[in-house]
């Protein structure tokens, strides 16, 4: 863990299966207790994440995914094939 108004970052590798795509809401859910974030303040991120974990898996790539919680926000970097999708949602 960092300092106030530092982020904290957790990485996962997932290999090209969509089986392990759903690995990425329970990460997520292990980030936000950390953070003492309540789920329903980010909306649809753990949604929009595991769909794009999951296509990209599902494409045949390796995907690394970057979880980043700040103080004013969460971040998702998904990064496959080359490309590299953000996802960020307000903390409330």
């Amino acid at each position: 863990m960092t300092g106030a108004g530092q982020q904290d970052v957790v990485t996962l590798r997932l290999p090209p299966s969509r089986d392990f795509a759903d690995l990425t809401r329970v990460t997520l859910a292990a980030l936000l207790r950390i953070h003492r974030i309540s789920p329903g303040d980010i909306g649809d991120l753990a949604t929009s994440v595991q769909g794009i974990a999951a296509e990209m898996t599902g494409g045949g790539f390796e995907v690394v995914v970057e979880f980043r919680a700040t103080d004013t926000e969460v971040i998702v970097d998904l990064t496959g094939d080359g490309h590299t999708i953000r996802i960020s949602s307000p903390r409330a």
